[in-house]
C-alpha cells in the first residue's frame, strides 16, 4: 500500500431528486417542514444533494504540480490525491461549495457505482479538469462496470468517441477502465474492491438491478442498495466504517430504508466501529433521524450517524 491518512469528504447526502423538493417549496400553502427546514440556516443540514464522496489521501510519491511547480513549494493539500466517488446531477453545485472549503484542487479518478442519472449525469461537468484542447490536456480515470460503460456510450456518446462531438465546444477527455464485480483493482495505489449489491429490479423482467459498493481501507461504502447478497457482506465484514444507504424511514424496492439499514449493520459480526446513513429524501429530517442515532450510543454497538452535505471523516 503506498498512502496514508485516508479522509472521506461527503459531497452529497441525498437521493436521486435531492432535497429540498422544488414542488415542497412552491406549493401555494407549503406544509412539508424539512424542505421548509432548508431556507434557514438552522436547517441547512436537511439540504443533501445527489449522494457522493470524495476519497482523500497522501500518496508517497511526493508528485510535483503542473500548476504550482515543485513539491517543497506545496501545501500538504497539493500532494493529495483525490478519487471522487460518482457525479450525478447536482455535481457541479456540492463541487462549487465544498472543493474550496476542503481545499480540493484535482480530480484524479472518477469510480462510477451505477448507471443512474444520480450517479453519472455530472460526468459533462468535469470538463473544466480535462478539456481535451486543453495545453497538456489530462484525461480523467473512471471505473466503472460494464453495464454504467454501456449506458454512458448511449448518453453521452460524445465522451466515449469524441468524434461524435456536434462542434463548436468543449468537452472532457475520459480515460475508461471495465472493472469486474468479483475483482479488486488500484485507483492511484489505493485498492478498491467491488461490493456488488441488488438496487432495486427491472420491472421488464424481475432480474435485480446490480449496484457496485466499495470497500477500500477500513471503510465500505454502499450508497444504493435494496439488498446485499451474502457473498457481498462477506466481504463488507470486518469494516471498521460503514457508508451504508437509507431512504427514509418506511420500505421503498430500490433502497434501503433507515430501520433496514441499521439492522444490516447490526448483523455483521464484527460490528463495524462507525455507521453513516445516506440517500435521504424529504420525508425524513436529518436532525431528528440523527438525534435518534446518538441515542442509540452503547459501548460496544457501532455508533450511527446521519452523514450530512461537507461533512469530513478520517477513516
Amino acid at each position: 500500500m503506498t498512502t496514508t491518512a485516508t479522509e472521506l469528504i461527503f459531497l452529497g447526502t441525498g437521493t436521486s431528486s435531492g432535497v429540498p423538493s422544488i414542488p415542497c417549496l412552491t406549493k401555494t400553502k407549503p406544509t412539508c417542514k424539512v424542505c421548509l427546514s432548508t431556507l434557514t440556516p438552522e436547517g441547512a443540514r436537511n439540504i443533501k444533494r445527489n449522494t457522493s464522496a470524495m476519497v482523500r489521501f497522501m500518496h508517497e510519491d511526493g508528485r510535483e504540480s503542473q500548476e504550482l511547480g515543485p513539491v517543497a513549494n506545496l501545501d500538504d493539500h497539493d500532494l493529495n490525491r483525490n478519487i471522487l466517488i460518482d457525479c450525478g446531477k447536482s455535481y457541479y453545485e456540492s463541487a462549487r461549495q465544498w472543493f474550496p472549503k476542503h481545499g480540493i484542487r484535482s480530480v484524479d479518478a472518477l469510480v462510477l457505482t451505477h448507471g443512474h442519472a444520480d450517479a453519472f449525469f455530472g460526468l459533462d461537468d468535469l470538463r473544466s479538469w480535462c478539456l481535451v484542447d486543453k495545453e497538456n490536456s489530462y484525461s480523467i480515470p473512471v471505473y466503472l462496470d460494464q453495464a454504467t460503460m454501456d449506458t454512458i456510450a448511449v448518453t453521452f456518446p460524445y465522451m466515449v468517441d469524441p468524434s461524435r462531438a456536434t462542434g463548436g465546444g468543449d468537452i472532457p477527455s475520459f480515460t475508461y477502465h471495465v472493472i469486474e464485480h468479483d475483482k479488486d483493482f488500484e485507483v492511484e495505489g489505493l485498492k478498491f474492491t467491488p461490493l456488488p449489491v441488488h438496487h432495486g429490479i427491472y420491472m421488464s423482467t424481475g432480474e435485480p438491478f446490480w449496484s457496485l459498493g466499495f470497500r477500500f481501507h477500513d471503510l465500505s461504502w454502499v450508497s444504493d442498495c435494496s439488498s446485499i447478497p451474502d457473498t457481498t457482506t462477506a466481504k463488507i465484514r470486518g469494516s471498521k466504517v460503514l457508508v451504508i444507504d437509507g431512504l427514509r424511514e418506511t420500505t421503498h424496492p430500490s433502497h434501503f430504508s433507515i430501520p433496514e439499514a441499521l439492522e444490516y449493520t447490526n448483523s455483521l459480526d464484527p460490528k463495524p466501529e462507525r455507521a453513516f446513513i445516506v440517500g435521504f429524501c424529504h420525508s425524513a429530517d436529518h436532525y431528528t433521524e440523527d438525534k435518534r442515532m446518538c441515542a442509540l450510543d452503547v459501548k460496544g454497538a457501532t455508533e450511527f450517524r446521519i452523514a450530512y452535505d461537507g461533512q469530513k471523516i478520517t477513516i
